[in-house]
């Protein structure tokens, strides 16, 4: 009774019935920023249409993560001011203006500037954005909202793959980019007019302070205090030899099938998408299971599964368990996504988890940095097995196991980090 007299005097009743528009809203944003994940259908034709090398191609993937990555770290006070609803718009204009730029391009600098830094920059100012918005919008189910949120942005491939491949192959690269780019900005934008901001008082009035003492009490640390802790730097260790198996799959899975099991360029595209499935399926199945098997325990299981899958697709040639063993891995990699959200906010408190996912958001980029670049040079090193970047990404995956044990969720009276 106490909480509803609350949410009435907040203003939060209403808004409690329209924040489920406004979740599909973000969900629907997230899904056309997750664009990227159909890179690898992309990859090929960029580099047949102008020659340029394979590494030097799938740079421009490493630079658009890296971009959106380091674009909260860098443009945080600007994010603040510009509020959730500039934001987006901003980013969308970004986002869509770069890609449709990217059909325009004649020289490998012009695809690193506007495919990897605008577009990159783009999804960094959305992306980010609507994971801290998802969770002010449900402070009562946190884990489902960032879940669901997490989920689109992973099925962007599933999706936009075969479009992708369909406007290519019906009209050509340049126009299929210029086509996607103006369809992004546009979809972008309508949706940030169904964005509105939680009233004052919400996030108290569903989530009372604990009896035990405010926030604010010395279990919540703001973005200079966590990164001034090593618990922040184990954590950029663990998550980040976590995704580089994902990444592999997810950048070059177009490639991997077609040059080293001899898949049709469409059949390939087919399982791009089938691989977003399962690195969606796994965001929403890890995010929920990690509810109630904890966090720590859903780290080690994903881990163990990721390992599994590397070792399988260095050591087993069979072209289904080698696909399955991409589809675990893309899935693996969707649930370290899923869980990365709540354990910062366990890790750190909850207080200021939007500035703190901002800052733990960069393991991607730093996992985009080595995931690409390992599955190029082994393939080019191998003449084309990629079993090297394989074996590789199973020992990282090891080793961020190990250090996953030594993480410790804060709790009160607790230093943060390990114990």
């Amino acid at each position: 009774m106490k909480t509803e007299q609350t949410l009435a005097i907040a203003g939060g009743d209403a808004f409690q019935r329209t924040r489920w528009l406004c979740l599909l809203a973000a969900m629907i944003i997230c899904v056309c920023a997750g664009f990227g994940y159909a890179w690898s259908v992309i990859q090929s034709p960029i580099v047949a249409a102008h020659g340029w090398p394979d590494g030097q191609v799938a740079l421009a993937y490493t630079m658009t993560v890296l971009c959106s990555t380091m674009a909260p770290l860098f443009f945080a006070p600007l994010i603040r001011r510009l509020g959730t609803r500039r934001c987006i718009l901003l980013g969308a204009v970004l986002f869509g203006g770069g890609l449709f730029c990217t059909g325009m391009m004649t020289s490998l600098w012009q695809l690193y500037f506007c495919y990897g830094v605008l577009s990159g920059l783009g999804v960094g100012f959305i992306y980010p954005t609507m994971m801290a918005y998802v969770v002010r919008l449900f402070p009562d189910r946190s884990g489902m909202a960032s879940g669901l949120g997490t989920a689109a942005y992973g099925s962007g491939a599933i999706l936009w793959a075969p479009v992708a491949v369909g406007l290519m192959e019906g009209f050509s690269l340049s126009t299929a980019f210029r086509i996607l780019g103006i369809l992004f900005l546009a979809v972008i934008l309508i949706g940030s007019l169904l964005v509105r901001e939680p009233p004052e008082g919400f996030r108290e009035a569903l989530c009372p302070a604990p009896a035990e003492g405010p926030s604010g009490d010395g279990r919540d640390l703001n973005r200079g205090q966590m990164v001034r802790t090593p618990a922040f730097y184990l954590m950029l260790a663990v998550f980040t030899c976590g995704l580089v198996a994902g990444v592999i799959v997810i950048s070059q899975a177009s490639p991997i099938l077609q040059q080293a099991y001899s898949f049709p360029a469409a059949q390939a595209a087919l399982f791009v998408s089938v691989f977003a499935a399962c690195n969606m399926a796994g965001r929403f199945l890890w995010g929920s299971l990690s509810d109630k098997i904890g966090i720590l325990t859903a780290v080690a299981v994903i881990f163990l599964l990721c390992i599994l899958s590397m070792l399988t697709l260095a050591l087993v040639g069979s072209t289904v368990i080698a696909v399955c063993a991409m589809g675990l891995a893309a899935s693996c990699y969707g649930g370290f996504a899923s869980v990365l959200t709540p354990l910062t906010a366990k890790m750190f408190g909850p207080r200021y988890i939007t500035e703190n996912y901002g800052v733990m958001y960069l393991v991607f980029g730093l996992a985009s940095l080595i995931g690409p670049a390992l599955a190029v040079q082994f393939k080019n090193a191998a003449g084309g097995s990629y079993s090297g970047a394989f074996l590789t990404a199973a020992a990282l995956a090891a080793v961020g196991l190990v250090l996953s044990r030594l993480l410790k969720p804060n709790r009160k009276g607790k230093r943060y980090g390990t114990e």
